[in-house]
């Protein structure tokens, strides 16, 4: 059997890796960007390993967060596969120690203070591998295929389109070395990723693939002292917790905390910059980061929230001059005032991230996100005082750019196109390193399985 998987992220290297294992089948798997060995910094969304290479690292090991695979199979299935998708990821990065096993009273007594403020606290078991240990990772795997038999590894190939007869994908159109060739394959998963987003809903509309809608999260990374956050990353290392505002009903919730971690710029496609955050094992700052998110789910007849998400974007990009990002201060922000490099230089937090450009994030949010942002972090600071100094950070913006969710079956099979199987991120089926790695892990025990 001859299979391709386009996308060298968490989910198509799992699937790889899987089928490896299992020899007897041959393995293409295609990667637009550069192999680890030659992948620049400056390239975080592609190459070899995906936007989860030079992540901080955190492997969510529970079935709440990280994606929407409870919607396909039963929660106690998912947990066995997180376990199974964890083992890999533990024992070729070499990193077994959980950070975020806690006291059991003590994280009860910080679920009850976010009750008292209307915040739901989610208890999440963590592996924090770091930047340094989650790139150890992807080497060790990128020389594993480069030594396989089974696997043939190719980078710098871009997959224009499936090659399609009677519904059935038989193959692919690649451009590879200049080159426009086609292939045939028994099976294929797509495992794009979230860089993969726009070429996946090309071929959403073009095959006319059934889809629902993900919702859009977008918000702001907020920089905090690191004493600021202790209490609960103590405990749990990344605090998971969603709020619900008084005005909109919108969700609002935190995500990838970094404990003494770094404030990033991420480029996505078209040279679009948003912010992100990462950590490393053995190397701290004083401070701590994280994603603040609003969820907003549109209905019809919009059915272009990749496109609102890369415009408020945009938006950011142009008002901190087209290279970089803005942080302003907390306290610029409520009084309605833009942060300047002379106040930056005073405040109290220092910026991990120097090269991002003092502003006015109300120019950039929607009221509506605005608005919530704001309510949200004024209940933080009821549970975590300090969260809404004047002095805290905030860089815009932070987008999650989420594929539409293709309509698959449990084994991640396309409910359009035979012999497709469609995972991870660029799927829209999930949003995190572990449950994208279940969704390749599922997809080749399928083909395994055949």
């Amino acid at each position: 059997m001859k299979v391709a998987i386009i996308g060298a992220g968490s989910s198509g290297i799992t699937a790889a890796y899987m089928l490896m294992k299992h020899g007897g089948i041959q393995v293409d798997l295609y990667e637009k960007g550069n192999d680890i060995t030659v992948r620049d910094r400056k390239e975080v969304m592609s190459g070899f390993g995906g936007a989860g290479a030079y992540s901080d690292g955190k492997l969510t090991l529970t079935t709440e967060y990280g994606g929407w695979l409870t919607d396909y199979m039963a929660e106690s299935k998912l947990e066995r596969l997180i376990d199974e998708a964890d083992d890999i990821w533990k024992t070729i990065s070499g990193v077994h120690e959980i950070d975020s096993a806690g006291n059991y009273e003590k994280i009860k007594d910080l679920q009850y203070q976010c009750s008292r403020e209307n915040l739901k606290l989610y208890p999440a078991k963590i592996r924090h591998l770091g930047t340094d240990n989650c790139l150890l990772f992807i080497q060790r795997m990128s020389e594993m295929f480069r030594e396989s038999e089974n696997v043939n590894l190719i980078c710098n190939a871009e997959v224009l389109d499936f090659i399609v007869e009677d519904d059935r994908v038989v193959g692919l159109r690649v451009l590879e070395d200049g080159e426009e060739k086609e292939k045939h394959y028994d099976k294929v998963i797509s495992a794009v990723g979230r860089s993969g987003n726009s070429w996946m809903q090309e071929m959403v509309r073009k095959y006319t693939m059934d889809y629902e809608l993900n919702p859009v999260d977008i918000g702001v990374r907020v920089e905090v002292p690191r004493a600021v956050t202790d209490n609960f990353t103590n405990e749990l290392y990344e605090f998971k917790i969603k709020y619900f505002t008084r005005e909109f009903e919108d969700e609002v919730r935190t995500f990838c905390v970094n404990p003494g971690g770094f404030v990033s710029i991420e480029k996505n496609k078209n040279d679009l910059l948003t912010v992100n955050g990462h950590s490393y094992k053995n190397k701290k700052s004083e401070n701590t980061n994280f994603a603040l998110l609003v969820s907003t789910k549109f209905t019809e007849p919009f059915d272009e929230p990749l496109k609102y998400g890369m415009h408020i974007a945009a938006l950011s990009n142009m008002l901190a001059g087209g290279n970089s990002v803005i942080v302003q201060r907390f306290g610029d922000l409520t009084r309605g005032r833009r942060s300047t490099d002379s106040r930056i230089r005073k405040n109290f937090v220092t910026p991990t991230l120097k090269d991002a450009m003092p502003g006015d994030l109300s120019f950039v949010l929607p009221y509506r996100y605005l608005h919530n942002l704001i309510e949200t972090i004024d209940h933080l600071n009821a549970v975590m005082p300090g969260m809404s100094d004047p002095n805290t950070l905030l860089y815009g913006v932070e987008v999650k750019f989420y594929s539409v969710r293709l309509k698959v079956g449990s084994n991640m099979r396309s409910k359009d196109l035979e012999n497709l199987y469609c995972t991870g991120d660029g799927a829209g089926l999930t949003r995190g390193i572990i449950q994208a790695s279940v969704s390749g892990l599922i997809a080749a025990k399928d083909i395994i399985g055949e």
